[in-house]
């Protein structure tokens, strides 16, 4: 029995409508935790890049520009890319947060605004594995750049045309190869939910065993909400109020499925066995 894409969806709406507090509710404030923090936190703070690119719109030389923003001020500019790469960080145990409330809400067990912050309660594994994703992503979008980056220095050597534009096609196929890849981490985090011994590491490989043959029905899940993500932007995001946690939810229950289909075949750790009391794990990572 194959995943029904359809009744996914529609077991989402109906965990949306039976949850209190309201999922809407919710979210909004997930959006004002994240976003409008990071918004309103660079915008207090400055950013350099934006106002390098308004001075290069302006007429002024690169080289100018780069003088005045950038090495006028170095202490500022530290600042920010400090200050950037701690809001990465807030982000991705916040997201890990609405991850853990989407999946409760899957499974009808009334998650309300305290499960945004699961994320803190194993904010090491969250963060260490978020930081392999990364690294595993890159390195093999690095390996599909690599013939790219080759053919366009060899291009501008040689001032071919073809090599150009055939340089282009492969850094675009890099960026396809990234997002195939990183279809293969997607269930990481629901392993690390679910499994209060989890590592970091064991929840990449378990997704990666749990993914197998079931890439291109994610990516198809995806894909049906399109429709939806484009209206949300036709709405100013307004919409995405409702649309993310139907899309959570229903992401969850493709979760469940999977992951109890690799647990009958496999052998393996999955299901339920949900961590609704997690305050620290066996080892941070």
């Amino acid at each position: 029995m194959g995943f029904n894409r359809f009744e996914a969806k529609m077991a989402a709406k109906n965990s949306m409508r039976r949850t209190r507090p309201n999922p809407l509710w919710v979210t909004l404030v997930f959006i004002l935790l994240t976003t409008a923090v990071n918004g309103i936190t660079l915008r207090i703070v400055g950013d350099p890049f934006v106002e390098a690119m308004q001075y290069l719109a302006w007429g002024y030389d690169w080289e100018e520009v780069f003088q005045y923003v950038f090495l006028r001020d170095m202490g500022s500019v530290g600042i920010f890319s400090v200050l950037q790469l701690l809001l990465a960080l807030y982000g991705a145990v916040m997201s890990f947060g609405y991850t853990s409330y989407t999946l409760r809400l899957a499974r009808n067990e009334q998650p309300g605004y305290r499960n945004l912050f699961d994320g803190f309660a194993k904010v090491g594994r969250v963060l260490w594995m978020n930081i392999l994703i990364w690294v595993f992503v890159s390195l093999w979008e690095l390996l599909a750049m690599i013939p790219g980056a080759i053919l366009l220095t060899v291009g501008i050597l040689q001032e071919n045309e073809v090599l150009l534009t055939v340089s282009v096609v492969l850094y675009v196929a890099a960026g396809v190869v990234g997002v195939m890849v990183s279809y293969r981490y997607r269930l990481a985090c629901y392993f690390l939910l679910d499994d209060p011994e989890c590592t970091a590491r064991q929840a990449i490989s378990r997704s990666k065993i749990t993914m197998r043959g079931w890439k291109m029905e994610l990516f198809v899940l995806d894909l049906s909400f399109l429709g939806w993500l484009l209206l949300g932007a036709c709405t100013m995001g307004v919409l995405y109020v409702w649309v993310s946690p139907y899309m959570g939810a229903a992401e969850a229950n493709f979760y469940d499925f999977v992951s109890a289909g690799a647990q009958r075949q496999n052998g393996g750790y999955a299901g339920p066995n949900y961590d609704n009391f997690s305050n620290d794990g066996p080892k941070p990572f």
